[in-house]
């Protein structure tokens, strides 16, 4: 109980620090500062990645939407590639940081007191859990924090969630890190994400639960 309170004050100092935050990192705000913020970048660049790395640690595991604009400023300061390859490795890092929380402080204490009546989906989650997490993570629909913490509190393999998480946020992080190179050109998320994009992931989210689907369909069958 008392991991349970400590990381329930660490969950709570976070959501404050990503209030705090939110009238800072705005699109306006780096573009208004992105002189100073480049001249650093490059005096401490090890650094800077490890504060990119730290700021979506928290704000990913936040339900303030401040990663997918940290997302998109790493594209932009550390360029396409880069910034591909600093948004997978964080936003990974992020979330396997979140299920473990999850896993090692929560898990317990709800399966004492949920998992008779959730015994069915505990083992649908065990079984076909990679293709759920992955259609979630695809389509962006449900917050990445909240997904963290119902693998945690799942039955889903560490190896299988963290496959799952890689194939699925990678995408992403592609689009975040090329609306990074078009920061001049835009103003809001929403000029990178658009319908067509959205319509691919929704596309590709649906094929990944294909083999879920066909696994019934045989079952029932036979």
């Amino acid at each position: 109980m008392k991991n349970v309170k400590l990381w329930l004050a660490i969950i709570s100092l976070i959501i404050v620090m990503s209030f705090y935050m939110a009238d800072i990192v705005t699109i306006d705000n780096v573009k208004a500062n992105e002189a100073n913020l480049r001249d650093f970048i490059e005096e401490h660049y090890g650094l800077s990645v490890l504060l990119f790395f730290v700021a979506c640690m928290l704000f990913i595991n936040s339900p303030i939407p401040l990663a997918a604009p940290l997302k998109v400023l790493g594209g932009y300061f550390f360029g396409f590639y880069w910034g591909t390859f600093y948004n997978i490795g964080a936003t990974l890092l992020a979330c396997l940081v979140g299920f473990g929380v999850s896993r090692y402080t929560f898990k317990d204490l709800f399966e004492k007191r949920y998992y008779d009546r959730l015994k069915t989906i505990e083992n649908e989650i065990e079984t076909n859990g990679f293709y759920y997490f992955l259609s979630l993570r695809l389509v962006m629909v449900v917050p990445y924090f909240l997904i963290n913490i119902l693998a945690g509190l799942s039955r889903i393999s560490f190896r299988k969630y963290a496959t799952s998480t890689l194939a699925g946020i990678t995408p992403a992080s592609f689009i975040y890190a090329n609306g990074g190179n078009m920061l001049e050109q835009i103003t809001s998320l929403q000029d990178i994400f658009r319908f067509d994009i959205i319509l691919s992931l929704a596309v590709v989210a649906l094929i990944s639960l294909c083999p879920v689907i066909i696994k019934k369909y045989s079952y029932k069958s036979s």
